[in-house]
């Protein structure tokens, strides 16, 4: 087991936050939450387009990976999907795990560099002939840059892929548990933001957040699922955080994106505190959570590799043979 968890630390990584998340919802009585697709436009997303572009990516994959495909589709995609349904569980249990709220510290804060925060606010009305208001770039921009950075180093760069997944993976994790340390709603419970849609937005999942701090156990089992992907947490910023993370990646092994990346990355944080999604600190945190994702992965792959190239790999497949897996 040792061995295993050393040549596949995110197969390790996935087991401790469903252990943990696990472990939450006994001691809690919380239940745990599916999603249910049809509030994915609850934020201006239609549950298809992640769909989408998600059978866009195994199709890059299957032609970039190759000798790992077994290695993507077996581990990553389900150790992927494991950490997403517990992050957003948690992200939903904030209230019952930690109703402490932190909003009028980091609210002061925003007041501190108060010129920082209208700044963002001429910025964005500066950009709208180019990206409109109401377009909710924020976050088809975010998905973008997902999805594009997926499949980027799937088939350009498949030695550094696995590298990029764990870091993902692990900002992923981190995230969900960074969240209980100072809960926040967010800056648009004192002013709003520059963009209807956005306002429009907050206002019905912070009635959702009220709804489930109110409702307990009992609100999640009936309303879990329809609310699983529009959990409110402000700090940190994880728009922000693994936007950064594309950016690093991007800079290290795919200089090509960088110039798209850095535009779309400061449009993200502009419109993360425009829109009063954020609190001005929220970014630099998200940033700094997803600094360390990116070295930590950097740190395991190496010794995973090397356990890897010493032992038969169950995964290994090419044009000639079939997987031992299968054997």
């Amino acid at each position: 087991m040792r061995t295993l968890l050393i040549r596949y630390p995110e197969l390790g990584f996935t087991m401790l936050v469903i252990a943990i998340t696990c472990a939450l919802s006994v001691v809690l009585a919380l239940p745990i939450s599916f999603p249910s697709g049809e509030r994915a436009a609850f934020v201006g997303v239609h549950y298809l387009y992640p769909l989408i572009g998600l059978c866009i990516w195994a199709g890059l994959a299957a032609v970039g990976q190759k000798r790992q495909l077994f290695q993507t589709f077996l581990i990553a995609l389900p150790c992927y999907a494991a950490v997403l349904l517990c992050h957003f569980n948690i992200k939903l249990w904030i209230p019952h795990i930690n109703p402490v709220l932190w909003d009028d510290v980091l609210w002061a804060s925003d007041q501190s560099v108060r010129p920082l925060i209208d700044a963002s606010f001429v910025l964005r009305k500066a950009i709208a002939p180019i990206i409109p208001l109401g377009s909710n770039f924020y976050m088809f921009g975010f998905i973008i840059l997902f999805y594009v950075s997926f499949c980027y180093h799937a088939i350009k760069t498949p030695e550094k892929f696995r590298t990029f997944f764990l870091a993902a993976l692990f900002l992923q994790g981190f995230g969900a548990f960074a969240y209980l340390i100072m809960p926040a709603i967010g800056p648009f419970i004192y002013e709003a933001g520059i963009e209807a849609q956005p306002t429009l937005a907050q206002a019905s999942m912070y009635g959702a957040y009220q709804a489930n701090f109110a409702g307990g156990a009992e609100w999640l089992r009936e309303y879990g699922g329809a609310h699983l992907t529009v959990g409110l947490a402000a700090m940190p910023s994880l728009h922000a955080g693994a936007s950064f993370l594309f950016l690093i990646f991007a800079a290290k092994y795919a200089r090509v994106l960088v110039v798209p990346y850095l535009l779309i990355f400061a449009y993200i944080c502009v419109a993360a505190i425009s829109s009063r999604w954020h609190y001005a600190i929220d970014l630099p945190v998200g940033m700094a959570l997803a600094w360390v994702s990116s070295v930590l992965a950097h740190r395991l792959i190496e010794p995973a590799q090397a356990s890897h190239n010493s032992t038969p790999d169950l995964f290994a497949t090419d044009a000639h043979t079939t997987p031992q897996f299968w054997c």
